[in-house]
């Protein structure tokens, strides 16, 4: 099996974003994520359309 990491930005330059890594792991800056294994995906799109998810959803196989 393979393992695919996507690391992205929507807003903001490189900078920022290395920036922001150095911040987080130094445990500056709080994420908000949430955790959803592939076969409840469809929960994760329910939480989002809800309001229900604060900040980020993670789908992991």
């Amino acid at each position: 099996s393979t393992e695919i990491n996507f690391i992205g930005n929507l807003v903001g330059t490189y900078n920022d974003l290395a920036e922001l890594m150095t911040l987080t792991a130094q445990g500056k800056v709080e994420l908000h994520t949430a955790m959803y294994s592939l076969d409840v995906a469809t929960d994760a799109i329910h939480d989002l359309d809800s309001g229900k998810l604060r900040g980020r959803g993670i789908l992991v196989p």
